[in-house]
């Protein structure tokens, strides 16, 4: 994975796609990289984990520790046909001129897929960029793809494009793009779920998707906001506390505390039976992220995700840093 260029966050609405792909951004950038994290759709979670204005000029955030550094753009369909054009068409009276009809506006909008093929041409297009000397703009580039429905329609344009127009320009830019996506030495799939039963069925899917219809390389299953494992004597201290609640007044302070434990047991329990699920239906392991439980997540909890992608010593999926 550390060499992959281009590593794609997929995964149902709600399930922090954006922190994920932030926290990924900063484990990259943390081996000395520079690194682009571009978020498809435009809804600016990516840029705010990561603490700058959404933007479609790359913006560097100040959360990468040195010498690492992380740039944050979002991709816009047709705005990237807008700049595919102007290269296109390098006189910009012309250029104005041709996007003034009612000939492009309705093309733009009627066309299928368009949008979703220029967007991820754009991505193909950054990681293509090199510098004056011809080393790589970006050593990785980090995609927030959008909910499960509209990134899975991103991924699949480039092939629809190419059985759609069988030759001449789009033709060849579709297929271009759809063997970056399927070279599993420079693209990678993340697919990230939340430990409960609608998002990890949702995330089988997209790994069906992945390797029966899109032939792309999975890179990591991870589950965001895992619970802490129960200590040892957790089941019977529980027990013990429904016991002493039961010949207790309503409302006492036992009562209370067995309620407490009885619902985070269940949660646990309904977490450990999706996650053994899914590893046994896929055959994939799960990477744990652990739920933090702070009043305002920001650039410290950030971080500690980011410890754990990185597999830094000290640091598990459960939410605890050990001494």
């Amino acid at each position: 994975m550390a060499d992959t260029r281009l590593q794609i966050v997929v995964g149902k609405g709600g399930v922090g796609k954006s922190t994920v792909a932030a926290a990924l951004a900063l484990e990259r950038a943390a081996r000395g990289g520079r690194v682009l994290a571009l978020e498809l759709g435009g809804s600016g979670g990516l840029a705010r984990a990561l603490g700058v204005e959404s933007s479609s000029d790359p913006v560097k955030t100040s959360q990468a520790a040195p010498p690492g550094e992380v740039y944050v753009a979002s991709v816009d369909g047709e705005a990237a046909l807008s700049e595919y054009l102007a290269l296109l068409v390098p006189v910009r009276r012309l250029l104005r001129g041709v996007m003034a009809t009612r000939f492009y506006k309705a093309f733009v909008g009627a066309a299928p897929g368009l949008r979703e093929l220029m967007a991820v041409g754009k991505v193909w297009y950054e990681c293509q960029k090199t510098n004056d000397d011809g080393s790589p703009t970006w050593t990785t580039v980090i995609v927030e793809a959008g909910a499960t429905g509209h990134s899975l329609r991103y991924l699949r344009m480039p092939e629809v494009a190419a059985r759609t127009f069988a030759s001449g320009l789009v033709h060849r830019e579709a297929v271009r793009v759809g063997d970056m996506l399927r070279d599993p030495d420079y693209c990678r799939v993340h697919v990230v779920a939340l430990p409960e039963q609608m998002p990890l069925s949702e995330a089988r899917e997209v790994l069906v998707a992945l390797d029966e219809e899109l032939g792309m390389e999975l890179g990591r299953l991870i589950v965001n906001r895992c619970r802490q494992a129960a200590p040892p004597a957790a089941e019977r201290l529980s027990g013990e506390l429904a016991t002493v609640a039961s010949s207790g007044p309503d409302g006492c302070l036992a009562t209370v505390l067995a309620d407490l434990a009885a619902r985070e047991l269940s949660w646990l329990a309904i977490q450990e039976r999706g996650l053994e699920r899914i590893e046994r239906d896929s055959g994939r392991r799960v990477l744990r992220l652990p739920l933090l439980v702070v009043e305002e997540f920001g650039p410290a909890e950030l971080g500690r995700l980011a410890g754990v992608l990185a597999g830094e010593p000290g640091v598990n999926a459960g939410g605890a840093v050990s001494p």
